[in-house]
């Protein structure tokens, strides 16, 4: 039986080669490997063939026992043993002929919910492909709701949102959807809206108007900052945004945060991003802004203790373990230096817009993760 096996290799010489004398002490042949580099170390990932009896928790243990942490194990077929560079032209020759397959492809390739780095890359490369793809075969954009077609209602998001979750995205700008994700987001996968929707531990507000998805503002537990904080972030329609629509959503977002437990909540923001700063100040809410390499780490209070000094947390790098990985190195500091901190109520320290002083929010976006 083949077996596909992710798993991350003890930090140290000879941690491959252990594995590879277990694997050989117990009849276990090893096909092929694929090494990934991440932040946390080298994650290997072999196709192994075993006897009959051999269970996923056997070879789990059996990993584990040669140092390995953070181990998947699932079964596979030997299609798997080609190359990936032919397993993924051949998923391009498919989305030609299907380019709204891509989630499928995608889970077929990768096989695995968490994303290496190059995995991610790779990901990107493949959706953009299938956008492109899919504008060529259809050629036009479909329009959504503007404003004065009817009033915004504002939910909680359920799976079931996920299809117009997507359509959502692809009326956005790819301006709107830069300053959500940070990176380029040609398209957004069925997958991935799914997940947006229902974030595991966390919570998604969508505003809608009838069928349609304008706006979203999500909520995923930042493991790094500890159990109690969320990671927030909202993206709302072009052609709604300057509405307030974007403060309804967090607003309302903040408060089912700190109905699941949260005690704070963390939204990392580039610095041009000036609608998403007047967002968050508009929440009158005690806050904290850390600068952190290239963006900004607002950090927002739900209780009378999140921001006090005695629960404060080191600053985490943003993207040094988050699902979408950095296409630009964060310059470090050095040991025992502060990252720059600065008073929301600063903001007027940050370029005005021209011809917008006084105005409500322009509600662009911020990133959420991997949730």
């Amino acid at each position: 039986m083949l077996w596909k096996i992710r798993t991350e290799l003890a930090d140290r010489p000879g941690a491959l080669a252990e594995l590879a004398a277990r694997c050989g002490a117990d009849d276990i042949n090893i096909l092929s490997l694929e090494v990934f580099t991440a932040e946390t170390g080298a994650i290997d990932e072999l196709v192994v063939s075993t006897g009959v009896g051999w269970t996923a928790a056997d070879l789990t243990a059996l990993v584990a026992a040669a140092g390995c942490v953070r181990t998947t194990v699932r079964p596979c077929q030997a299609d798997v043993l080609s190359d990936a560079p032919t397993r993924y032209l051949r998923a391009v020759l498919r989305l030609i002929d299907d380019p709204v397959s891509v989630d499928e492809e995608l889970g077929n390739l990768q096989g695995f919910d968490e994303y290496t780095p190059a995995e991610w890359a790779r990901a990107d490369v493949l959706v953009e492909i299938a956008g492109r793809l899919a504008e060529r075969l259809h050629g036009t954009v479909v329009e959504g709701p503007r404003p004065g077609s009817g009033v915004p209602e504002l939910r909680k998001a359920t799976v079931e949102d996920a299809e117009a979750v997507v359509a959502m995205h692809e009326r956005c700008s790819y301006e709107s959807r830069t300053r959500r994700y940070h990176v380029p987001m040609p398209k957004l996968t069925t997958r991935t809206a799914r997940h947006l929707a229902a974030p595991a531990g966390g919570i998604s507000i969508v505003a809608s108007v009838g069928d349609a998805v304008i706006g979203m503002a999500t909520a995923a537990p930042w493991e790094e900052f500890g159990s109690t904080t969320m990671e927030v972030a909202v993206l709302v329609e072009d052609g709604w945004q300057g509405q307030g629509l974007g403060s309804r959503l967090l607003r309302r977002l903040i408060g089912e945060a700190r109905g699941l437990g949260a005690d704070r909540a963390v939204c990392v923001v580039q610095p041009e991003n000036i609608a998403m700063l007047r967002t968050i100040e508009g929440l009158r809410m005690r806050t904290r802004v850390v600068q952190d390499g290239d963006n900004l780490t607002v950090t927002v209070a739900l209780s009378d203790q999140s921001l006090s000094h005695a629960v404060d947390r080191p600053p985490v790098q943003y993207r040094q373990s988050r699902a979408t990985p950095s296409h630009r190195s964060q310059p470090a500091r050095a040991a025992g230096q502060h990252a720059r901190e600065h008073a929301l109520a600063a903001l007027p320290a940050v370029p005005a817009v021209p011809g917008r002083a006084g105005t409500a929010d322009d509600d662009g976006a911020d990133r959420g993760g991997r949730p």
